[in-house]
């Protein structure tokens, strides 16, 4: 009777290295395909990632307390955090304390309706020329709740005409817990020289501002 052939060794050293392959691909896409927390996402800080309403947010430096209620800030003449993150779309953008560049990072939250009173003024105040031209101003989407009004954020910001850079805060809001804020809208202006001259939290008018912004860039 005729016998079945049997697989010689060499075949089965083929078989065993392609099962080897399949085994880590089946590995790289199950890690690979991971949340904002990912190595893949986190290993380029500040650079582009997939479009989402939260992005993930890489920080570099100390974090801020909280603002408190104490007549003078103990935060201020901290140097405040780098905050690597992504807009809306993916494309990087970061916060960089002590590059030589003043920031006035603007935390707001979609739902909020001190913040949707906020970002009009804000337009208003760049529309007037009023702006100093060493101050880079960077928003800040953070809290996003997808069962609270005016979701989703990205649309939102669209709405309300906001020109200036929009940052994406990761889902456990980590730059908002980085620069220690305790409502929105949330100001913190950063010298060139990297340390926090000022936050304020809540509304805030334009002439209000403006002298804010004027007294903080002169120390």
């Amino acid at each position: 009777m005729a016998q079945k052939s049997q697989p010689s060794n060499g075949k089965w050293v083929v078989l065993a290295i392609v099962a080897a392959i399949a085994t880590a691909l089946l590995v790289a896409v199950v890690v690979g395909g991971g949340d904002e927390g990912s190595s893949t996402t986190n290993s380029l800080p500040g650079g582009d990632v997939l479009a989402k309403e939260n992005q993930p947010v890489v920080i570099e430096g100390t974090t801020l307390e909280s603002l408190g209620d104490e007549a003078i800030d103990p935060m201020v003449g901290q140097v405040a955090p780098t905050l690597n993150g992504a807009t809306f779309d993916g494309s990087g953008v970061s916060v960089t304390p002590g590059d030589g560049q003043a920031y006035m990072v603007v935390f707001l939250a979609h739902w909020c309706p001190h913040c949707n009173r906020e970002v009009p003024r804000l337009i208003e105040w760049q529309a007037s020329g009023a702006v100093p031209s060493e101050l880079q101003v960077v928003g800040v989407s953070t809290a996003v709740a997808s069962d609270r009004p005016n979701y989703p954020p990205s649309q939102w910001a669209v709405d309300k005409g906001w020109t200036w850079p929009m940052m994406a805060d990761s889902t456990s809001m980590e730059a908002a817990e980085a620069y220690g804020v305790s409502g929105y809208p949330f100001f913190v202006i950063v010298g060139a020289d990297g340390e926090v001259k000022v936050r304020v939290s809540g509304e805030v008018e334009i002439a209000a501002l403006t002298q804010i912004v004027g007294d903080a860039l002169a120390d």
